[in-house]
């Protein structure tokens, strides 16, 4: 039985760029949300949107992580990739900037904030993208609302599952 719970879900259209802010439970400790989010080389076992996902940690420290993400509306599908700097504070927070000369966007600013509440997590979600391509006015916000809600509560319960796992190996 699943807790996770979509409680906030908005997509925007702001001139060129597009605002997502969402709000999500997971029933699973922050560091254990914390752990399934930044697990780069594992994404596609939270979403089958991501096709290929890996990261590295470059030699001045800064972490930097790839997307291969696929994308449908109907019957049309789009394949973006993105390259992106990371900060992370764990377990609260995790920020990705889109590096633009790499990326299919020309500015990406992506952050989750992990607040405990009772015995799991709200995930504060918030995602401010331009895209180097043409996302269709009205269906692009519609599309992209419907599949981050689906999405969404996907990856929740992907979570929750994995942190029973980790409570069960660990014997919490």
């Amino acid at each position: 039985m699943f807790a996770a719970d979509l409680r906030v879900l908005d997509v925007q259209r702001n001139e060129g760029r597009i605002n997502v802010e969402s709000e999500l439970y997971i029933a699973a400790p922050p560091a254990q949300v914390f752990a399934a989010l930044s697990d780069y080389d594992n994404l596609a076992s939270l979403s089958s949107r991501f096709l290929e996902s890996r990261s590295r940690i470059d030699s001045d420290g800064t972490m930097r992580v790839y997307t291969l993400i696929e994308g449908c509306v109907w019957f049309f599908c789009r394949t973006v990739e993105r390259y992106a700097r990371l900060e992370t504070e764990p377990p609260v927070s995790i920020t990705a900037t889109a590096i633009p000369e790499s990326s299919d966007f020309l500015y990406g600013v992506e952050h989750w904030q992990l607040t405990p509440e009772g015995g799991g997590t709200v995930v504060a979600y918030t995602h401010e993208l331009e895209p180097r391509f043409w996302v269709p006015p009205l269906i692009g916000v519609w599309a992209i609302r419907r599949a981050l809600a689906k999405d969404a509560i996907t990856a929740a319960m992907r979570i929750e599952q994995l942190a029973q796992k980790t409570r069960v190996s660990t014997g919490e």
